[in-house]
């Protein structure tokens, strides 16, 4: 990291020389921005999609994570364990959790193949170095990593500017929330070679209490443009250290202490909160990006890239039976015992690798056709240590209470075919065919042994049609069939399915290039999917099950209209039913060991009710005025319908919906220079509304000699903050 600093220093000088020197290059070349944009969506096919503008990731960009940043977009919802943005955050997609979200750097995966989930907190700011974000929802087109259920989320950060900058970044904000950035664009050197470099640091208090953050990251691109060929060299890397707060806030305690955090209690067992009950986590990635225009008529795209992460958390465990971690019992001053507390680190080293290529022919006409493959292989070691004890256990300094190895390869060819039938008419084809091979082996964290070999072979075909009328009305229908194979929690102690799923869009939009209306209509319906159960495991990581028939099914309706030269409104609206035609919903009855009698289980039969997590009703609108150049005021509402915290659509276990307002005010100094000064100021939920967005419910019952108690029901939320704010400051030299 220290390397880096001095890299980054060096870097930055030759920027500002570069300023003086070069910009009338730049200005002579007049070239457009250019970017690599592997499995982008094609304003041809029929894909629901939407691109984000760097201009437009800017305006609220003082520090919260990706899914807040997003979450005003068609059919998002975000939420956040700290409750302030930053930290552990999450993003849903017309109800789909981003297990089923696929998320891609610059056309590279990045879900974690074992849990598919999305670790935005591992690589902070990150959206400070995107030029463009690329959304699809649905099945969307055939691309790299896992399959798309929700939608897709590519993160593009190569666009080529011609001319150097040089950009800081600094905010501040409630709950000691800072955010410090530098980064700078080197421009053209000697007509050919660009460098692109930000360090980036972000920490804040958190609005539970203790759920604090301290992340850090740093991003550096070299790129060649010559002629035919463009080759880039992406190092980018994050380090978070947070502490735990996915336990949520028991459901009393929401109206007399909304922000208590159990992590570091042990459920309450200890008085004061351990200070290092932490998730602490580092990942290193490196992209090679290559673009080759072969001939008039054919270009390649392809990359290969490398990740490494490594990291911990680490729990303090009251009283822990010494036999759960391998050990019979330990003798200390002549006193034999079978528990003691514990500081216990569990550990995941990892390694995540391939390479992705594609062909594109396009003969200028009537054909548009790319054929792509690619590989992957991960390789994850879970492991886990006692740090510390309660008395001497007397250990070897290596010794793991447990340890697996998980190893999953992916490989997938697919072809897209965009014929042009008459003017402005395609048709669109998309086949895929995608193999998974997934193996665990070793023990489990609770020492319970492992033994999983599972292999899929998926086809996934997609056909469309897009015909655009007289330049401004646009219409297209969509089909495809989808699959999804489980996650490495799904198979411990159970035997899922792999999901699939039908999904059919239609589409029309109006645009006259000044106003834009458009509606979609949409169809998902699965088989076996793969449903939240409202429970989460010891880890905060959700418990899902396969239900064999559901489905989500809406409309999807957006604007833009420019009122006038001061005042422009964006809204967007989605209308759903997701539901479950029927499965059968388990209370589990324990004993006083807290093993489960499966004799006096409750099992009831439910139909026709609502999957969890999934609002009926999402809706977001904005007023942005710009009385006079450089300075704008931005008003918007988001609101979100209320979800069911399980499958039983039961209002005892709901998550109410909730409206939230917030402004945003931009001013950027009328400075005659070279320099832009910029202020902005973000005022969060600035009705103060106390509301929660996330939660997990379970319920059970305990038997003993002679007694079986009533079920006992528990709903645990996640609260937000109330109205707070950011203000932030950024100077840019051109």
């Amino acid at each position: 990291m220290k390397n880096f600093y001095v890299l980054f220093l060096l870097a930055a000088t030759y920027c500002m020389h570069a300023q003086n020197t070069n910009d009338t290059i730049g200005k002579q070349l007049m070239l457009n921005e250019v970017s690599i944009t592997f499995n982008q969506a094609k304003s041809i096919e029929p894909i629901t999609f939407i691109n984000i503008k760097k201009v437009d990731i800017e305006k609220n960009n003082l520090g919260q994570d990706a899914p807040i940043l997003l979450e005003k977009n068609i059919s998002m919802t975000a939420t956040t364990d700290a409750g302030a943005g930053i930290g552990y955050t999450y993003l849903r997609m017309r109800g789909v959790d981003q297990t089923r979200i696929n998320v891609t750097i610059n056309g590279i995966p990045y879900n974690d193949p074992e849990s598919h989930q999305v670790y935005w907190v591992d690589l902070p700011d990150m959206l400070s170095s995107a030029d463009n974000i690329h959304i699809q929802r649905g099945l969307g087109t055939s691309n790299n990593g896992a399959g798309a259920f929700g939608g897709t989320i590519n993160i593009f950060t190569n666009a080529l500017k011609a001319t150097p900058v040089f950009e800081t970044s600094h905010s501040y904000g409630s709950y000691n929330t800072i955010k410090n950035n530098i980064q700078f664009s080197s421009g053209l050197i000697a007509h050919k070679f660009t460098i692109n470099a930000r360090l980036s640091r972000i920490v804040s208090d958190g609005y539970i209490d203790r759920a604090r953050a301290n992340i850090n990251s740093y991003y550096l691109s070299a790129g060649l443009y010559k002629n035919k060929t463009t080759l880039i060299f992406n190092h980018f890397f994050g380090v978070e250290k947070t502490y735990q707060s996915w336990y949520g806030v028991l459901e009393d305690s929401l109206k007399t202490n909304r922000t208590y955090n159990s992590a570091g209690t042990y459920y309450g067992a200890k008085a004061i909160p351990y200070d290092n009950e932490i998730d602490y986590y580092k990942q290193w990635h490196y992209q090679l990006l290559l673009t080759q225009q072969l001939s008039s008529k054919v270009k390649l795209n392809a990359n290969v890239f490398y990740v490494k992460g490594k990291g911990y958390y680490e729990q303090y465990i009251v009283d822990a039976g010494l036999s759960n971690y391998g050990i019979d019992s330990a003798i200390y001053n002549n006193t034999t015992y079978f528990s003691t507390d514990i500081v216990r680190q569990r550990s995941l080293n990892n390694f995540y690798y391939g390479a992705n290529a594609q062909l594109n022919f396009n003969n200028k006409e009537h054909i548009d056709l790319s054929v792509s493959a690619t590989w992957n292989q991960y390789r994850g070691e879970h492991f886990g240590k006692i740090a510390a004890s309660g008395i001497p256990l007397n250990l070897d300094k290596n010794y793991k209470y447990y340890k697996s190895m998980g190893i999953k390869n992916d490989a997938s060819i697919y072809a897209i075919l965009n014929y042009k039938i008459r003017k402005s008419t395609y048709f669109y084809v998309d086949l895929q065919y995608r193999n998974v091979q997934y193996t665990i082996d070793g023990l489990n964290d609770d020492r319970t042994a492992l033994n999983i070999k599972v292999q899929y072979h998926f086809f996934n075909p997609k056909i469309g049609v897009k015909s655009t009328i007289k330049d401004r009305h646009q219409l297209q229908l969509y089909a495809g069939i989808g699959n999804h194979e489980p996650l490495r929690d799904d198979y411990i102690g159970n035997n899922p399915k792999a999901e699939s799923m039908l999904n059919i869009e239609a589409s029309y939009i109006y645009n006259n290039k000044k106003q834009q209306v458009g509606a979609n209509l949409y169809f998902m319906g699965y088989k076996n999917q793969l449903v939240l159960t409202g429970a989460i495991n010891d880890v905060g990581a959700s418990i899902r099950t396969n239900v064999d028939k559901s489905y989500r099914a809406g409309i999807e309706l957006f604007t833009h209209v420019p009122i006038n030269k001061y005042i422009e409104l964006n809204a967007n609206a989605t209308m759903s039913l997701n539901k479950i035609l029927s499965f059968e919903n388990v209370v589990n009855t324990y004993d006083e060991n807290y093993s489960s009698i499966d004799s006096l289980k409750i099992i009831k039969q439910h139909k026709n009710k609502d999957i969890s997590f999934s609002p009926s009703l999402i809706a977001y609108a904005d007023i942005v005025i710009t009385p006079f150049k450089n300075f704008s005021i931005t008003i918007s509402n988001k609101y979100t319908g209320r979800q069911y915290m399980d499958n039983t659509a039961s209002t005892a276990r709901m998550i109410k919906g909730y409206n939230i307002n917030n402004l945003n005010i931009s001013y950027k100094l009328p400075v005659k220079s070279n320099y832009d000064y910029i202020f902005t100021f973000l005022l969060n939920n600035f009705t103060n509304r106390n509301f929660v967005s996330n939660g997990y419910t379970y319920s059970e019952r305990y038997a003993g000699v002679g007694y079986v108690t009533d079920v006992y029901q528990y709903n645990y939320f996640y609260p937000q903050a109330p109205i707070n704010f950011m203000l932030g400051f950024t100077m840019k030299i051109r």
